[in-house]
């Protein structure tokens, strides 16, 4: 093969391996970025989770976003209203997060035991898979939609 054939195809094959290196690290920042952003999320869902348990309404619905959340005015009378007439206990578990980069959508199971705070008796428990779609404001994630919202209904007093 003549010489300046074989340094050429050598330096072709640089060219391709270096181009691969490059894709093959962007992809791997990509996939870095989203398993980030579904962490992000579920810390969010966590986050909910927790401020439920311990009745704080206005902390839960400091996770939403009121402007974008189409339903926030009835979620906001639900959860306080719950939270207000209920001991909850809450357990949540992330099944599947898709989306990236700005917005995502996720799917929860969610499990909560409502137990009314003046009389004993036996707790009522809700499970259900939500679906919530979050979105990036500036540093934070905010869910914009949350369905069913009645999940979260009030209880009526007995």
């Amino acid at each position: 093969m003549p010489r300046g054939l074989t340094r050429w195809m050598r330096g072709w094959r640089v060219a391709i391996a270096c181009k691969v290196a490059a894709l093959l690290c962007a992809a791997l920042a990509g996939a870095a970025q989203q398993a980030d952003a579904a962490g992000q999320i579920r810390l969010v869902v966590r986050d909910a989770s927790r401020a439920l348990q311990a009745g704080n309404a206005p902390l839960f619905l400091a996770l939403f976003d009121r402007q974008e959340f189409a339903g926030y005015g009835e979620l906001r009378e639900q959860v306080t209203a719950l939270a207000a007439q209920r001991r909850i206990a809450s357990s949540v578990a992330v099944e599947s997060v898709r989306g990236g980069p700005v917005e995502w959508t996720a799917e929860v199971d969610w499990l909560i035991e409502l137990t009314h705070k003046l009389d004993p008796s036996p707790p009522e428990q809700r499970r259900d898979t939500l679906k919530l779609r979050v979105r990036k404001r500036g540093k934070r994630w905010r869910v914009v939609d949350l369905q069913p919202v009645q999940f979260f209904a009030a209880l009526p007093d007995a």
